[in-house]
């Protein structure tokens, strides 16, 4: 054995005094066996079996390979390049199209910070807005709400008809809840909105 694997310990024995030094050998390490005839046998064996077999997969897998490049051959010769056709649409259909796009571009351009600021301006005032409603063709907006009295439903109908960018503000509705104990007033009131702000 090599001595790189060999540790030597001395070790003092106290039993027989300082004088008396025992070596002692470690081996931490096996000794390698070289590989056995049989082994190298059974190696070369299993490559050659591998070898074997994926090359009767190949050869049975070589017919299916030729008619699929075939197939895929005579479909590439079918498909002709086309040119693109444009869409040809009637006046009346393209009439119809202009006029959805004159109305989404209509309400894109409608201020809408400018009319969620109003209706959002009247935080202050006890009550609550149930729906807005939005008509931005026709530039009205109906607004649905429960005030906690009649004097606050009053004083936001007020603040709305104040307001300089929206005109001919109407209280169309007004109903007391009598079943609650509050009883709040439920209201709808519609306005329109003036050009741009």
């Amino acid at each position: 054995m090599n001595s790189d694997f060999w540790l030597i310990i001395t070790v003092l024995s106290l039993r027989h005094g300082w004088d008396e030094v025992t070596e002692m050998h470690l081996d931490f390490l096996h000794p390698r066996r070289s590989p056995s005839p049989w082994g190298w046998l059974m190696l070369v064996a299993s490559i050659l079996f591998c070898g074997f077999v994926l090359e009767w997969y190949l050869i049975q897998l070589q017919p299916e390979l030729q008619r699929s490049e075939s197939e895929l051959n005579r479909a590439m010769r079918q498909v002709r390049p086309t040119e693109p056709t444009t869409a040809r649409l009637s006046d009346k259909q393209l009439a119809s199209d202009w006029k959805r796009a004159a109305k989404v571009a209509q309400e894109l351009g409608a201020p809408w910070v400018s009319v969620f600021g109003i209706l959002d301006g009247a935080a202050e005032q006890p009550l609550a807005l149930l729906s807005v409603d939005i008509d931005s063709v026709r530039r009205e907006m109906v607004l649905s709400g429960e005030a906690r009295n009649y004097a606050s439903m009053l004083a936001y109908y007020g603040y709305l008809q104040k307001h300089r960018m929206l005109v001919g503000v109407d209280l169309q509705l007004h109903q007391v809840n009598r079943q609650d104990n509050d009883k709040p007033v439920r209201f709808r009131i519609t306005a329109h909105w003036e050009g741009s702000v």
